[in-house]
């Protein structure tokens, strides 16, 4: 707990998901009160894949996003400052989408809003080490035969930059042939082999109270 908590300045966690479970059935901040937090630091420029609501539709989608700008909550009218505890993980952010299957959601660049308790329990993607370990996955050489992509150096992502501040303004997804046909290679293989360890979870026989955490 951290101590603006502890004061009763801010939320706890508990007090935040009771919070979110109060919202109608269905709705997106009631299924958040059912998920832990898992981003408790500042989110701006970080990759996050947002939680997928099921049962949203008849399959999972992933999107993964990069917030750009934090936006604060509008107040009631005639409200001049938020009541204590103030809400934790309050206010959205404007992101970047940089990947995504689901139809409706073009990377490249596409802006969307995300609530900040949305954000706060996506799954942080390491970029740097999931390109370590995709070779190790398919049980490749790195990048052999073929050279690294010319537009992306095979790591999927085409970062884009402010002409004059250098500052990132966002991502695209390599289109490169070769590029989109090893990714999808290596998607496939990643998505063989988590099936398997899900299978091998789902028929695991636990053998005490110490044999599974948590403890």
């Amino acid at each position: 707990m951290s101590f603006l908590s502890s004061i009763g300045f801010i939320e706890t966690e508990e007090q935040e998901r009771t919070r979110l479970a109060q919202a109608p059935e269905g709705s997106l901040n009631r299924y958040l009160s059912t998920l832990p937090v898992t981003i408790d630091e500042w989110a701006k420029d970080l990759l996050v894949e947002l939680p997928w609501q099921q049962p949203h539709t008849d399959r999972a989608y992933r999107i993964v996003v990069v917030p750009i700008e934090f936006r604060e909550d509008a107040l009631p009218e005639g409200v001049e400052e938020e009541p204590l505890p103030r809400k934790l993980h309050s206010g959205s952010w404007m992101c970047a989408v940089v990947f995504s299957d689901h139809p409706g959601y073009s990377a490249g660049g596409f802006r969307i809003d995300v609530p900040a308790a949305e954000i706060a329990r996506g799954r942080k993607v390491d970029l740097a080490g999931a390109l370590t370990a995709l070779p190790s996955v398919s049980g490749e050489t790195p990048h052999a035969p073929e050279p690294l992509c010319g537009s992306c150096e095979d790591s999927g992502l085409i970062t884009h930059y402010h002409p004059s501040t250098d500052g990132i303004t966002g991502y695209s997804r390599c289109d490169d042939a070769q590029c989109v046909a090893r990714a999808a290679k290596r998607a496939a293989e990643h998505e063989r082999k988590r099936a398997a360890e899900e299978a091998a979870a789902a028929a695991h026989v636990c053998a005490g109270h110490l044999c599974c955490p948590p403890f």
